[in-house]
């Protein structure tokens, strides 16, 4: 045989590998979309890549093993490694291999997110206790102060604020007031 003709022969090989590879790559491509959901945006996004790496391998291939020019045969020759592919390995290939990889991506997920979890709650503790030890500590108490002068009680919810020293203070809440009962006043029944 003359050399023109293998080197066709090579060319319509290498065009039906890189259908092949073509095919194999979406597959791939299918593969980590059941693995990672994600929206119609990142779908088209990745789709847009896809076929623009496509479009790039066959230049390259057209370029190099054609000098440019697109002829027939090297088309046809991709569509017939991407149809090869797809009756022997692609049938198999995302449904086996998603298989497999859930079964060992789900252990291991499900390992990280327990890992994760525990990483949270421990960060959370410190950062609440670091919070705790800065802040100006506040509590609640009730406070009873008698008033002489109209013979009544004084009842107010005042806060009592304590910082980091020790010292406390008071600060005036909300006030109530109740009627002290005079001696020798009988329950209303």
């Amino acid at each position: 045989m003359s050399s023109a003709i293998i080197s066709e022969w090579h060319f319509w090989l290498a065009s039906i590998v890189t259908g092949a590879v073509m095919a194999f790559a979406y597959d791939l491509l299918r593969l980590f979309r059941r693995l990672v959901r994600h929206g119609r945006l990142w779908v088209d996004a990745e789709d847009l890549l896809f076929w623009t790496l496509c479009f790039f391998a066959s230049f390259t291939l057209l370029y190099y093993g054609n000098n440019g020019v697109i002829r027939f045969a090297a088309v046809l020759g991709a569509g017939a490694g991407m149809l090869a592919y797809e009756l022997t390995l692609g049938k198999i290939f995302v449904r086996y291999g998603y298989l497999l990889i859930n079964k060992i991506f789900t252990p291991v997920s499900r390992i990280i997110k327990k890992i994760l979890k525990k990483l949270r709650l421990f960060v959370q503790i410190r950062l609440t206790k670091l919070k705790n030890s800065l802040k100006i500590k506040i509590s609640r108490r009730k406070i009873k102060r008698s008033v002489h002068k109209k013979g009544k009680e004084e009842s107010s919810n005042a806060t009592d604020i304590q910082d980091d020293k020790g010292a406390k203070y008071i600060k005036g809440g909300r006030r109530t007031w109740k009627r002290k009962k005079a001696k020798g006043q009988k329950k209303n029944t």
